[in-house]
């Protein structure tokens, strides 16, 4: 048991700081460009990750699983890496990471309500109350003016905007989970370890995008773009550290050792810790609105976790 908490802990700090290297490495490096590179650089930290700890070799990782598993969890990187990371970071450009980790709050909202549609997963009215909550809250946080004129300040995109991407990559990242879950849970197939599926989405969201851009010609396809800015590259590395390897290792530690509900609470404080480190380290002075509308964005999710299905 103490050991699921402390890892619960340790993943909280770790998509915590995630954020705010991510961050700084958005801003540096095009959304796009940094999505891709980073996504790279995600399957073959999963991939050395998968084969530690299953003891096959990189060949059996790919070819352990069904072509259905490899559907499903193929949707679900290309939906939540793809374009919800894309949209993500574009959103974490434009509007900071405290605003940015506020929005997200909603994904377990999404992840619900598409279990309810795809999986055919009861919700119960508390779940129903939850979600309107969060989303409420939310909404309350940012309708504040003074963020608004903040983010104009800033200067890398309009408020609405980066609220719109924001939204967009939360959307997708709640599908995209439950788009993983229908791909672990596939009828007559092999129990995946939880490594490999992380590497099968992380492999698909990569290759969706190396397509887009053979198609598209996007012109920050080139991944040596995104190493020629120093401090980029640096947040761009940490960001890589923080979440593939630590935090997706250690959340999954967690959820084994603790009840997942304990988990995903713990898991939802991150917006909290994302505003101490910018009150402390960065001076951002914060305004009771956007602190009280996270609180609520956050309650309404602690009910979607312990109260939402019937």
């Amino acid at each position: 048991m103490t050991i699921g908490f402390i890892a619960a802990l340790v993943t909280l700090c770790s998509w915590s700081v995630g954020t705010m290297v991510f961050l700084q490495a958005a801003r540096r490096i095009h959304p796009a460009l940094l999505n891709k590179t980073r996504l790279a650089l995600a399957v073959i930290a999963s991939a050395t990750l998968a084969c530690l700890t299953t003891g096959m070799w990189p060949w059996d990782v790919v070819l352990g699983a069904t072509p259905v598993q490899w559907l499903w969890l193929g949707l679900s990187g290309f939906v939540g890496l793809s374009l919800g990371d894309y949209f993500g970071f574009t959103g974490l450009r434009i509007l900071g990471a405290r605003r940015q980790s506020i929005v997200g709050t909603i994904s377990p909202a999404v992840a619900m309500l598409s279990g309810w549609v795809l999986l055919d997963e009861s919700m119960s009215m508390m779940g129903v109350l939850g979600m309107t909550i969060s989303v409420g809250g939310v909404m309350w946080s940012m309708a504040s003016v003074q963020e608004r004129n903040a983010v104009q300040r800033d200067g890398y995109g309009s408020f609405t905007k980066g609220v719109l991407f924001a939204l967009g990559g939360a959307f997708c990242q709640g599908l995209g989970l439950v788009l993983a879950k229908l791909g672990l849970h596939a009828p007559d197939a092999p129990t995946l370890s939880p490594f490999q599926a992380t590497f099968m989405r992380m492999t698909a969201g990569f290759g969706a995008l190396v397509i887009t851009d053979l198609f598209s010609r996007n012109v920050h396809s080139n991944m040596r773009d995104a190493f020629r800015d120093k401090v980029g590259v640096r947040n761009m590395l940490l960001g890589v550290l923080f979440g593939p390897v630590i935090g997706v290792t250690s959340s999954l530690i967690a959820a084994q050792n603790i009840p997942v509900g304990t988990a995903q609470t713990i898991f939802s404080l991150v917006p909290f810790v994302v505003m101490g480190i910018t009150a402390f380290i960065y001076r951002e002075r914060l305004q009771l609105q956007v602190l009280l509308g996270a609180v609520i964005a956050v309650i309404g999710v602690l009910m979607l976790v312990w109260g939402g299905k019937g």
